[in-house]
């Protein structure tokens, strides 16, 4: 039986997903996911993968969070400071 992570890898290798898109595959919640993701990145390295990230985006000036650090969706623009953020999505690909 394979772990979460094992199955977010699985999942991400197959198709491009948001973390709400795999917290809802999974039966997890949100939050976990984005631990969960963070320790991939560090892992598949070794297995000649990388982590593609498609950064958050506030839907409503266009700010790209390309720069940020942390895993989690941020709560508001640091731009227009509105909420209206758009997921960041996943994907794993070969090096």
């Amino acid at each position: 039986m394979s772990t979460i992570r094992q199955k977010i890898v699985d999942l991400l290798s197959e198709q491009e997903m948001n973390a709400r898109d795999l917290s809802q595959s999974l039966s997890i919640m949100e939050k976990e996911v984005y631990s969960h993701l963070e320790h991939i990145d560090r892992t598949i390295a070794r297995q000649k993968k990388k982590l593609l990230v498609v950064p958050f985006e506030c839907l409503s000036c266009g700010f790209k969070f390309d720069a940020r650090k942390k895993w989690s969706k941020p709560g508001r623009c640091p731009v227009c400071k509105k909420g209206h953020i758009r997921q960041a999505s996943y994907r794993i690909v070969p090096v």
